[in-house]
């Protein structure tokens, strides 16, 4: 084989590789700076979303997240979302543009919800009105101090947005045995949570029994 042979060959499978690996061959790479993280390439910077968005899915590798010279992440494209907006880590954080604002839970106008344990789907409520009224009630009742007891039962629940396909809103829903009752103040057995933002909210029975008739 000659030398012209050779470098055609290599050109080939280099350019191959390429189709396959984003961050090997000129993916961004998302560096922390003065204005949070900098994607040198495109002149873009992303800032952390809360760990209540949690990405959908992961569709293409898009480049790297680089924490460290030792700690790095992969970095993916999302649903319904161009990649200079938002983008994923390989453990579904989401990293957003600076130029945007993450919507409220409100905002995204959910409408479906996804009851997990154990990251395994156990009910999907498709009550339109049900799952508003929750997202509602989070949003606009007063939380209190989370009080560390054991509860009856918890599951992790999704909000689900058409508007907004590339990510859920997720949450910690925290049931007790009995009422919880603080300084006189009885705010009943079922509760919405955000361990992030220790955002601790009283709701009413409608998930409950939602969960237990489905």
């Amino acid at each position: 084989m000659n030398l012209t042979w050779k470098k055609a060959l290599l050109v080939g499978v280099t350019t191959l590789l390429c189709a396959f690996s984003a961050t090997a061959c000129g993916g961004v790479n998302l560096q922390a700076g003065d204005s949070g993280l900098y994607d040198k390439k495109n002149d873009i910077s992303y800032s952390h979303a809360s760990p209540v968005y949690e990405a959908t899915s992961l569709l293409k590798e898009y480049g790297k997240l680089t924490v460290t010279s030792k700690e790095s992440y992969a970095l993916y494209t999302i649903p319904g979302t161009e990649p200079s907006e938002m983008l994923a880590t390989e453990d579904f954080n989401i990293v957003y543009s600076s130029e945007m604002d993450m919507p409220t839970l409100v905002e995204m106008n959910p409408t479906i919800l996804r009851v997990c344990r154990d990251s395994i789907e156990v009910k999907r409520l498709d009550d339109a009105a049900l799952v508003s009224s929750l997202a509602t009630a989070y949003e606009n009742n007063e939380a209190i101090s989370y009080p560390g007891l054991t509860p009856h039962q918890n599951y992790k629940v999704r909000f689900e947005s058409a508007s907004y396909p590339g990510f859920y809103y997720t949450l910690t829903y925290v049931e007790y045995s009995a009422d919880l009752v603080v300084d006189g103040q009885n705010y009943g057995k079922y509760f919405l949570y955000d361990a992030f933002d220790q955002r601790f909210v009283p709701v009413d029975d409608s998930l409950h029994k939602a969960v237990d008739t489905q």
